[in-house]
């Protein structure tokens, strides 16, 4: 696949104080006539100097997504109630379009005292792709026997009436400096419901080293083959920039890892120019697209590349 860059799409610009900046952790489904694009947002500092996360969406025209049709103005989620997962934040993983409802898995994290927090997976069904009620109060996936540090960015289809998901798996926390930074890799799991999952032992892509950390993962079945697109750092140092990373898999066992092709790289100027991560591929009638965050995580917003 040949990956040619279209662009920046969106980044907030203080729209609100619950959109003031940041985007990115983008899914994105078809629509009849257009693209709608969910993503994570950052509130404005509150007095303590902390943010809130947030998800909304843009519509976006097919043929140009660069093009955006409307911007929603509320969050689709609220924050949780005081000591519930989701309590300072939620954040986009993925939508699907399933049973005909909209399902969107979204992760809540509160901050921690010692490491600076703790993520791990929820979930939120519509009717219209827009007024989303959480399923539940707690976590979907909280802290486990399988994941005791948590759980981060998924990727979910619904394959042979089985969610399959591949999701980033914290490991331990490593202090570094005055603060701690996290280590992770990319594992598997699978449900017959979307709600209680059967976590497999074997890792997907293992890191090349104990300070490389891997996650982010979208994964895609494209004949009869799982490829997978995912965001990487080759070290802890607080200054290291994500990479793209891509794998591909016959049987969704064994991985093999081939960074060098199928990904994009950084551009050498510009909001992308530092950093491209939390890639998300869209299948179209007529192309694929794959949607990125630049720069510092998604502060300055989201853009796309297409296969030529």
């Amino acid at each position: 696949m040949n990956w040619v860059k279209k662009g920046k799409i969106f980044s907030p610009n203080s729209n609100y104080d619950w959109m003031h900046h940041y985007a990115a952790q983008v899914s994105a489904i078809e629509l009849d006539d257009f693209i709608r694009i969910y993503f994570t947002t950052r509130s404005k500092l509150n007095n303590e100097g902390n943010y809130e996360t947030k998800i909304t969406f843009i519509d976006c025209d097919k043929e140009d997504p660069s093009k955006i049709i409307y911007t929603h103005n509320k969050p689709l989620l609220s924050i949780g109630n005081p000591g519930t997962f989701d309590e300072h934040g939620t954040m986009m993983c993925e939508i699907l379009f399933h049973e005909n409802k909209y399902w969107l898995y979204y992760l809540g994290w509160q901050r921690s005292t010692i490491v600076p927090y703790i993520t791990t997976l929820g979930l939120a069904i519509s009717d219209d792709g827009i007024n989303f009620n959480k399923v539940s109060e707690g976590p979907v996936v909280g802290l486990n026997r399988f994941s005791p540090f948590g759980v981060a960015k998924t990727s979910i289809i619904v394959e042979d009436n089985t969610f399959k998901m591949w999701y980033t798996h914290y490991n331990s926390w490593v202090p570094i400096d005055s603060n701690y930074r996290p280590t992770y890799d990319i594992r598997y799991a699978e449900s017959k419901n979307g709600l209680d999952w059967d976590f497999q032992e074997s890792i997907c892509i293992f890191p090349s080293h104990d300070n490389e950390a891997l996650g982010a993962p979208c994964v895609r079945k494209i004949n009869n083959e799982y490829h997978m697109w995912y965001g990487y750092r080759e070290n802890l140092n607080k200054g290291e920039k994500y990479k793209m990373g891509y794998a591909i898999s016959k049987d969704n066992k064994t991985w093999t890892r081939q960074d060098n092709i199928n990904t994009i790289q950084s551009s050498e100027t510009g909001w992308d120019s530092e950093m491209v991560c939390y890639p998300y591929i869209l299948e179209l009638k007529d192309k694929t697209i794959m949607f990125y965050s630049g720069n510092n995580y998604g502060k300055e917003g989201f853009g796309y590349a297409q296969i030529k």
